[in-house]
């Protein structure tokens, strides 16, 4: 009989759990509204989020409108709490070419003519609202770090910085018809609309090793470095090697981070950085690419500095986006992601009134385990602090 109690007791409390499940959470208490992100509710709710922080990671839906307005938002908020640093998803040469266009007096239009001279080497920031948000942080006198790999059709883009910059005639030489090589490659691509035609297929251990021996300097041989890397990576993305394709890529991004930060420590104990990336790579914890990335790596170095970190995912509830694919025939299109969200979201959001929805995940925590929400909901409440969702989202102005 006493064994049949246990196992009662035991059946109980595994059974108890999924009764509490299909409890609908009331979100209201956790949220608000605001029609735009100069609101004193938002302002002083970001604010006391931005007390004692060292790193910010916006992850965003990209291709709308709204990531770069709120990113800019932040870094205005940022600046009495010594935010100064921008770091985007880009290799540190194209940080390095728009931060230049950027403090330049025609950011808009030189932003443009580096698009046409090499188009789709910039795959996210080739639209006039992220460079307003990139002019403001340059009239700041704030810096931007690229953290990421060097992308498919950029290897044009680079062997023209080594062709101008390297300090070997012989690396300038050989960069000078690499590139070349990838300009004939890029127009077969596009005009064939096929991406294996690109020029990073071709480049081998061959030519790898013949640039490495012309370069003379530590950063001319670290460009050449992330070439490699960076066909390492996509290598993994054309034998469908997904998790090998993600990983790699935010070991990249780390190791690249950390050069930035410790010289950046060098000058200041603890370095501030405002952070812009896709939406997976904010997120703490293990990601649902199976990764511990970036903002994971954040999170952890806060911590270790006596800091918090902030990690907000911005993404539309529907409106249009433009479209990542340069052979795609319409710049933007319509999107919906109602219903790519948690229940509980969706139940939330079905009567909102404004352009914003703030949910501050952070509290849902304190609810622990006992309010029961979907497993993909708690995904969102633990690797992300505060969700903002875009009513009617715009997307950004491609590059024409």
């Amino acid at each position: 009989m006493k064994n049949c109690i246990l196992t009662l007791g035991f059946a109980l409390f595994f059974v108890l759990p999924k009764l509490e499940a299909q409890e609908a959470q009331d979100l209201t208490p956790y949220a608000f509204e605001v029609d735009g992100l100069d609101d004193d509710l938002f302002v002083t709710f970001t604010r006391q989020k931005l007390e004692n922080s060292q790193f910010v990671f916006i992850g965003e839906q990209h291709g709308i409108l709204a990531a770069g307005v709120f990113t800019d938002a932040m870094y205005v908020l940022g600046q009495p709490y010594g935010y100064s640093t921008l770091c985007i998803e880009t290799d540190d040469i194209i940080a390095q070419k728009i931060a230049a266009v950027a403090a330049s007096d025609s950011p808009i239009d030189n932003a443009k003519k580096t698009y046409q001279e090499f188009p789709f080497a910039i795959p996210f920031y080739n639209n006039p609202e992220d460079y307003a948000l990139f002019t403001n942080v340059l009239a700041q006198g704030g810096k931007l770090w690229g953290i990421d790999q060097t992308f498919m059709a950029q290897f044009r883009f680079n062997f023209d910085y080594l062709a101008r910059t390297a300090k070997s005639p012989l690396l300038q030489n050989e960069a000078k018809r690499l590139k070349e090589k990838a300009e004939m490659s890029f127009e077969e691509a596009v005009s064939t609309k096929n991406f294996g035609k690109m020029y990073i297929f071709q480049y081998n251990r061959e030519i790898h090793d013949n640039l490495h021996s012309l370069a003379t300097s530590n950063q001319e041989k670290e460009i050449l470095n992330q070439f490699w890397k960076t066909k390492e990576i996509y290598g993994y993305y054309a034998t469908q090697e997904n998790y090998k394709n993600n990983n790699v890529r935010g070991q990249l991004m780390k190791q690249n981070f950390m050069r930035y930060y410790n010289e950046a420590k060098l000058k200041e104990p603890t370095p501030k950085v405002i952070f812009k990336l896709g939406g997976n790579h904010a997120a703490k914890g293990l990601t649902s690419t199976n990764i511990y990335d970036i903002a994971n790596l954040g999170s952890e170095l806060a911590i270790s500095n006596g800091h918090k970190s902030l990690h907000y995912l911005v993404m539309g509830i529907s409106g249009e986006t433009a479209v990542g694919n340069p052979f795609a025939p319409v710049p933007s299109v319509p999107f919906d992601n109602l219903e790519s969200f948690p229940k509980e979201i969706q139940d939330a959001i079905s009567q909102t009134s404004k352009k914003y929805y703030i949910l501050d995940l952070t509290k849902l925590r304190e609810l622990g385990y006992g309010k029961r929400f979907s497993e993909e909901f708690k995904k969102m409440i633990f690797g992300y602090d505060v969700l903002v969702l875009v009513a009617n989202a715009n997307a950004v102005t491609s590059f024409k």
